[in-house]
């Protein structure tokens, strides 16, 4: 598995950016979201108050306030709209256009949110086209522009970035065997991507996140948490001046290995060091000033036999 291109890497951190400068301090309060018991205790009926118990739970996930209703609209195969959670449909500002499900579509003191209804049948499917649609409510709560990409972005920084991996490569058997389909607009690479940057951002173990995730999303988010791994700068920055990435101008490290991230890191540290003069002090004894001149000499010797091996 590979990463995306540069100029999706470049996208992926710039939107990321934009999500956190826009969400400001909540954005650092989500968990990450889980497909098991814990997180989704509800019995599921695949029935309208199901539909809505599920969708509050995940928008709740997503800190979304008890002030912003939600409700669901269903389309047949033909287009067909029909109302669910008894809500009469009426007509509002559609704020994620596009042709898969999980656009959301505001009026006044509500959001509904647009579901197919082929995609209530499959959990993987279902719970990806609801973190989506929850990221374009928590987007359009922010005052931030609205489209499926961006809201996807801001799924994954509510915490449901496991959700929609697991949503961007189902697997199932067809005539010709075995194919792949995707119910996320952003492929896999760029959801491990983000996911990665989440992780990293809210020191979550590589291990919890990977163990809910199918063999194709594992080895996508294994090469993003290297990526991820070797640009500590940049998790820096997005962690904690998200503006200045926006603009979209910032360096890419390469991959690197466990040992060259720690040479990388030191030589950062290196770099940065600022060792200030003392100063002079009465009771500083000549024994505690040779002694001090010699931790500073092995510190030296340290980083410089650090640096000739990189």
């Amino acid at each position: 598995m590979d990463l995306p291109s540069e100029d999706a890497l470049r996208w992926v951190v710039r939107s990321y950016a934009e999500v956190r400068n826009a969400l400001g301090t909540a954005a650092g309060a989500c968990r990450l979201v889980q497909p098991d018991g814990e997180f989704f205790p509800d019995d599921f009926h695949h029935d309208g108050p199901s539909l809505k118990r599920l969708l509050d739970r995940m928008a709740g996930y997503a800190l979304v306030g008890d002030h912003v209703e939600l409700d669901i609209g269903l389309l047949d195969d033909e287009g067909d709209a029909s109302c669910g959670a008894g809500s009469s449909c009426g007509c509002g500002v559609d704020s994620g256009a596009g042709e898969r499900g999980g656009r959301i579509e505001a009026s006044p003191g509500l959001y509904r949110v647009w579901l197919q209804a082929h995609e209530v049948g499959r959990a993987e499917t279902l719970t990806t086209v609801f973190a989506r649609a929850v990221g374009a409510v928590v987007l359009h709560e922010s005052g931030a522009a609205v489209d499926q990409g961006s809201s996807e972005i801001a799924a994954v920084a509510c915490g449901f970035g496991v959700l929609l991996l697991n949503g961007a490569a189902i697997w199932g058997k067809s005539c010709g065997g075995l194919r792949m389909k995707r119910a996320t607009v952003l492929a896999v690479e760029q959801l491990a991507v983000a996911q990665a940057l989440f992780t990293a951002l809210h020191g979550i173990r590589t291990s919890a996140v990977r163990k809910h995730l199918g063999t194709t999303q594992r080895a996508a988010f294994d090469v993003a948490h290297d990526w991820a791994e070797s640009n500590p700068m940049l998790v820096e920055a997005l962690r904690d001046r998200p503006a200045v990435l926006e603009s979209g101008v910032f360096e890419l490290e390469p991959i690197r290995g466990p040992v060259g991230r720690w040479l990388y890191k030191r030589r950062l540290q290196r770099e940065l060091r600022t060792v200030p003069e003392p100063h002079p002090r009465a009771t500083m004894t000549e024994d505690q000033r040779r002694r001090l001149v010699e931790a500073r000499a092995l510190v030296d010797e340290v980083l410089g036999a650090a640096d000739s091996r990189e």
